[in-house]
């Protein structure tokens, strides 16, 4: 019998890593802070960036059309034709280096994290496989886990990541609202920025089901520091159908002085999606020292 550890950005940070998204914010907030304006959330509900992926999908394609670059009126454009042009392709660059700019920043941001730096708090027991949702190589570079049993599931630093929201797009809206014709090439490049930033979870299911379908004898699922937020879901799903059995403990962060309680949350996130009550238990992760403890070096 194997056991198969669900891994989130939890896991990372409970191994004292810097990998929440208020340390992207601390060191690339400066750096991003013309493009990060035309989204709503980062300017409102999340200016820290603590839902950095999800409020990508705030983009505010009204405000970057109206604000990113200078529109010509229609009577500029009457006199001068060839302005609309020139409009569209500063629009284009504006596009391309908000798009750009996040995309390596990012990346850098990612590439910067050194997970030697980790501290290994636990021992993993065997045989596993592992689903890392987390861009870092702390399982095989901490943990020793062989490279081959570990999927990272939206790729990993060196390679290509795949990262942004999972939030439903009305590509008809702009177009069907539009009361300036004119600006139509325009409105429908400006809403290629929610395309951009968008997860493509479907597309990443479909080219990982053999594998998430595929292990063997899984007797226990231990999910670690995932918050089991919406747009990942459907993985959860797919595991749980696959392995309809199995027994599921999940570790997240709590903090009961400041009120925090990741544990309930997300045992009621995997009680919603169907996981049974009586092959659930939930704890906080400072427990996995003590059911996993770390061997003695």
């Amino acid at each position: 019998m194997s056991t198969l550890f669900i891994i989130g950005n939890g896991f990372d940070i409970w191994n004292r890593l810097p990998t929440s998204y208020r340390n992207f914010n601390e060191e690339y907030k400066e750096n991003l802070d013309e493009h990060i304006n035309y989204f709503d959330d980062f300017c409102h509900i999340d200016a820290e960036w603590a839902n950095f992926e999800e409020s990508l999908g705030s983009f505010n394609q009204d405000d970057f059309h109206n604000n990113a670059a200078v529109q010509p009126s229609l009577e500029e454009l009457g006199d001068d034709p060839k302005r609309l042009p020139g409009y569209e392709d500063e629009i284009t660059i504006k596009i391309e280096e908000l798009v750009n700019d996040i995309t390596r920043a990012f990346n850098s941001w990612i590439r910067s994290i050194d997970v030697n730096a980790a501290q290994k708090l636990m021992h993993f027991t065997f045989p596993a496989c592992f689903i890392n949702f987390n861009y870092t190589n702390t399982l095989q570079d901490v943990y020793n886990i062989p490279d081959v049993s570990v999927l990272h599931i939206h790729g990993k630093v060196g390679r290509e990541i795949f990262f942004g929201h999972g939030r439903k797009i009305d590509s008809t809206r702009r177009t069907n609202e539009s009361d300036e014709p004119w600006f139509d090439d325009a409105l429908s490049e400006v809403a290629q920025v929610l395309e951009n930033f968008h997860k493509p979870v479907d597309e990443i299911l479909a080219r990982n089901r053999v594998i998430l379908e595929g292990y063997v004898d899984v007797e226990n699922i231990v999910v670690i520091g995932h918050s089991v937020n919406d747009i990942d879901v459907p993985y959860f799903q797919c595991i749980l159908n696959a392995y309809p059995d199995a027994n599921w403990q999940n570790y997240n962060y709590e903090n009961i002085e400041e009120c925090i309680d990741e544990v309930s949350e997300t045992h009621k996130k995997l009680l919603a999606l169907g996981v049974p009550e009586q092959q659930l238990e939930s704890y906080s992760s400072e427990n996995l020292e003590e059911i996993y403890p770390a061997l003695s070096t």
